[in-house]
């Protein structure tokens, strides 16, 4: 017996009404993009036809038949999913993908990539699309590989400057004012001999806005107070560490360009005798989960995490469901956290 509106409606959990308006796209109010895809599998999975649907519902079925309701995760190689940032982002990313009425196809960092059978899911027979934790360097180590365009950046940093050659949806985080937030609470402190801890100026804007908010105050940039380095807590340290052995005693503040640097600069800066934040206060940039259990509790920059992985996912499904609109970025606001690594204005 050839299956009805009504068996695909009971198969997706909606109304007869509803169903109707999925498929066919006609009458009432608009279906949500979850409903859509649960009567778009439903009527797949049963085979359903309507002769006097016309064109149109078998347009939509179509659709519904191309599509796997899989969506892929990269992340770049030289970050792991337990990092306590991107951790965070993929909690946004899967959390909005089942809210979606999609699945996660595979979860993977960039060098899993290089196994055949895993290799060959990056492709449009298994997946819908992808959303890509990284940054623009990412998506140039996987296009070889993968035969879908529909990609989403979640960028963490700036590498290769993607505004300049905008083929992706990127969704980011503001950098500049949040930086100028952290160098105006500084020196707002009395703390104005700054340095920082992190990617160079031109390729992340941390660096950037970092020199930017000091020339704002007036306030001489010196360059040999600027560290450029990777973003582990080792890199960190070892940052951290020459910084205050070769400029003992010219430091008041130490803006880090994440809260991972931040954990290492903290354990550089107890070794080598100093008091937090007596002698040196420290500032982070992410609001990791932990970054107010540090001793001191850390000052930093809350960046919405969970959200931009939700934003991606949703720009994800908008650009499966419209490949002719243009690629844009998204920026997600960012906002400052102040405790106790920065301490009470100094005193002469």
């Amino acid at each position: 017996m050839a299956a009805t509106l009504r068996d695909v409606a009971r198969a997706a959990g909606v109304s007869v009404a509803t169903a109707s308006r999925a498929l066919n796209g006609t009458g009432g109010r608009a279906v949500s993009p979850e409903k859509q895809a649960l009567v778009g599998r439903a009527a797949v999975q049963l085979n359903y036809r309507q002769a006097a649907a016309g064109a149109g519902l078998d347009k939509a079925v179509g659709e519904s038949a191309r599509r796997t309701y899989n969506i892929g995760l990269l992340l770049r190689a030289t970050y792991r999913i337990t990092d306590p940032f991107w951790s965070q982002v993929l909690e946004g990313v899967t959390g909005e993908i089942l809210r979606q009425g999609y699945h996660i196809g595979f979860a993977y960092i960039v060098d899993d990539l290089s196994h055949d059978k895993r290799r060959r899911l990056v492709n449009e027979r298994f997946i819908d699309g992808l959303v890509l934790m990284g940054d623009m360097e990412l998506v140039d180590e996987i296009l070889g590989l993968a035969s879908t365009k529909n990609i989403v950046i979640v960028a963490g940093s700036d590498s290769g400057r993607w505004e300049s050659d905008v083929r992706f949806d990127v969704i980011t985080m503001e950098k500049y004012a949040a930086m100028d937030c952290l160098v105006g609470h500084l020196v707002a402190l009395g703390r104005t001999r700054l340095g920082f801890l992190g990617p160079s100026a031109q390729t992340d804007r941390r660096g950037d806005g970092f020199i930017y908010a000091l020339h704002r105050r007036g306030i001489p940039f010196n360059s040999d107070l600027y560290v450029e380095s990777g973003f582990s807590t080792e890199a960190g340290y070892a940052g951290a560490r020459a910084l205050l052995t070769n400029h003992a005693g010219e430091l008041e503040g130490l803006v880090c360009a994440c809260d991972t640097l931040a954990i290492g600069a903290i354990r550089a800066a107890k070794e080598c005798g100093l008091r937090l934040p007596a002698d040196l206060a420290i500032t982070g940039f992410d609001n990791i989960p932990f970054a107010r259990d540090l001793d001191p509790p850390l000052t930093t920059i809350q960046v919405p995490k969970e959200f931009m992985g939700e934003l991606a996912v949703r720009r994800l499904i908008e650009r499966i469901q419209h490949p002719e609109w243009p690629p844009i970025i998204q920026v997600a606001p960012t906002s400052l956290v102040v405790r106790a690594s920065c301490g009470e204005p100094l005193t002469d």
